[in-house]
């Protein structure tokens, strides 16, 4: 938001410089203060140039940061669903071994009785 106002701020300032000179009417302007009013806003433009490319730059930058983490959140997400569906098969696989070692005791008493 503070390179937004900046930048309008900027903009109004080249205008406020360019847009005052008088060209109706006989009136004579000063060359020396046109050429350094618009060599000043040429400045202006040439600093503005430079912040946009270096924030264009982290901008795109970030950009590619975001779509490397998005794709690392899937692949995460992806594994947690995989995590689920084991534990839950894991804890079904438990409740049978139980039953199955309930049962093998069952049949051993039942074969010490016989005997």
């Amino acid at each position: 938001m503070d390179y937004n106002n900046s930048l309008s701020g900027a903009i109004g300032a080249l205008k406020a410089s360019t847009l005052r000179l008088p060209v109706s009417g006989g009136a004579r302007g000063d060359a020396h203060a046109v050429k350094h009013a618009i060599s000043s806003a040429v400045d202006v433009m040439q600093v503005m140039g430079s912040s946009i490319c270096n924030l264009l730059s982290k901008v795109e930058s970030t950009g590619v940061l975001v779509s490397e983490l998005a794709a690392v959140a899937a692949k995460e997400r992806a594994m947690l669903d995989e995590c689920r569906e084991l534990l839950a098969s894991t804890t079904g696989m438990q409740v049978q071994e139980y039953s199955l070692r309930t049962q093998l005791i069952q049949l051993k008493q039942r074969d010490r009785k016989v005997l």
